[in-house]
């Protein structure tokens, strides 16, 4: 059986065994009932070991491709399949059955899982294939063995303060002075803007945004009722110079920004804008809320200061977050605040959640020091960086003309720009039809309508064969909405 291995990625053998395995199964090469290799046998042909064969075997039959019998062998299994219903009329609204992106509309995240043959590049987090999940797991049962009591406690509803003491030596190393009280551990990055936006903002209040910008930023301020208004930004971040007649005109109480490789752009704000943002934002005396939710994953040209690090204290709130880095399933994420905040945001959190998981941040204290996490981000960057690779490459070779794209220095995104005549409504019951999905642009514009031609392609959560694959869907599903199009 020839699986070709990498042996220089990142990626565990075992999980590439268990893909290509996988991908033989759904594309017919195994059928159900077929007896795959022994271990032993697999192990020789690949040159690996036993364990690495059953450990992709486990994971196989984890996810329903395989089913082992005592002293007979492993044998193929097809998931079930669900009744596929009736293709919609042509105005129809796409797509009506559950697999759909238009329900949970920016991760792919239906109701029921997304098929296996669709290559899904609208997920908003990194791939869990590069967190070192072994050495996570020892460090778990090592604190359950010596700390079981205190970490199935509440415990203090700041945060553990060992995390976030490690927190602020983290952050000061990298040029954001941060003590451990400036430090709250939230819920994810998503809770702690919500403990921004519920402390200093009231119904009818304005808050000032980049267009476009996250999707669940701006749900957020919907649901609490806050006048969004909207600056343009361009390749090099927000337009700042705009800022002025905006602040004298709506008078804001907020400006949310996320300067480093942005979502869902990619884009990072310019030196100059930064400095220039604060002195504008100062002068009007508004405070900025910094999401740095992806700014450790940098793959090329120079850092650039937190806009936190550059100002005056109170001048801005700054939110990062595990779940990109490491594990979505943490929901660890944290702000950093000024006393004249902190406090407001710390009861807030107390009323509103209580405590964030005792034994998560326990654990993550132990696996992030500071060697630790500057070891796992050189990992994430080298696999990421190839990833991102793989996509410009295949966009470069098989994009339509009229089609553009931003090749970002990091992140988890590139952001595509379809022809005028081509809108994401079009694409996406076509792009479905192709084996593939995309995060719509609209998602994230407050006026939706101005996303219509744009959309996001997450480069880090896929393998780079998948996303060579899904790369060629898409172009070919680009094509035929155009030459539809064309053909009136």
């Amino acid at each position: 059986m020839h699986i070709p291995l990498d042996r220089q990625q990142d990626v565990p053998l075992y999980l590439q065994i268990e893909e290509a395995l996988r991908r033989a199964i759904l594309t017919g090469v195994f059928v159900d009932g077929d007896k795959l290799p022994s271990t032993r046998t697999l192990a020789s042909e690949l040159a690996v070991s036993r364990l690495t064969v059953d450990n992709a075997y486990a994971e196989l039959a984890a996810k329903g491709f395989l089913r082992q019998r005592r002293g007979s062998g492993a044998y193929v299994t097809h998931p079930l399949t669900q009744a596929r219903p009736a293709r919609p009329a042509s105005d129809a609204p796409f797509p009506p059955e559950s697999f759909t992106t238009l329900t949970s509309r920016l991760d792919g995240y239906a109701d029921a899982p997304l098929p296996d043959h669709i290559v899904n590049f609208a997920a908003g987090v990194g791939s869990p294939k590069v967190f070192p999940l072994e050495e996570f797991r020892r460090i778990l049962l090592s604190v359950l063995s010596r700390h079981a009591e205190e970490a199935f406690s509440y415990g203090e509803y700041c945060g553990y303060y060992p995390l976030r003491d490690t927190l602020g030596r983290i952050l000061s190393a990298q040029g954001i002075p941060t003590q451990a009280e400036q430090l709250l551990i939230t819920n994810g990055s998503q809770h702690a803007i919500s403990l921004v936006v519920q402390s200093l903002l009231a119904p009818g209040d304005t808050v000032i945004v980049e267009e476009p910008t996250y999707a669940e930023a701006l749900g957020l301020l919907r649901l609490h009722r806050i006048n969004i208004v909207t600056i343009p930004s361009d390749r090099h971040g927000m337009q700042v110079d705009l800022l002025p007649a905006l602040l004298e005109r709506h008078r804001p109480k907020l400006i949310y920004t996320i300067p480093n490789f942005h979502n869902p752009t990619g884009r990072c704000l310019s030196e100059a804008r930064r400095r220039r943002l604060l002195a504008i934002a100062q002068r009007a005396g508004v405070v900025i809320l910094e999401d740095d939710f992806v700014g450790d994953l940098r793959y090329q040209g120079k850092h650039l200061p937190a806009l936190r690090s550059l100002a005056q204290p109170g001048a801005v709130i700054y939110v990062g977050t595990f779940s990109k880095m490491l594990l979505p399933s943490m929901r660890i994420g944290y702000l950093v605040a000024d006393a004249e905040h902190y406090q407001g945001f710390a009861r807030l959190k107390h009323v509103d959640s209580f405590t964030s998981s005792s034994l998560i941040q326990r654990a993550l204290d132990a696996f992030v020091t500071v060697g630790r996490y500057d070891k796992q981000l050189r990992r994430a960057g080298r696999v990421y960086r190839q990833h991102l690779a793989v996509m410009v490459k295949a966009l470069h070779d098989h994009l339509p003309s009229g089609c553009s794209f931003e090749t970002p220095q990091g992140g988890l995104f590139v952001w595509l720009s379809l022809p005028p005549t081509v809108t994401t409504a079009a694409l996406m019951p076509v792009a479905w039809r192709h084996g593939v999905t995309f995060a719509r642009g609209e998602c994230f514009y407050a006026q939706e309508q101005h996303g219509a031609h744009g959309l996001r392609l997450n480069f880090a959560a896929n393998t780079p064969p998948l996303i060579e694959e899904g790369i060629a869907r898409l172009c070919r599903a680009i094509k035929e909405v155009i030459t539809q199009d064309a053909a009136g």
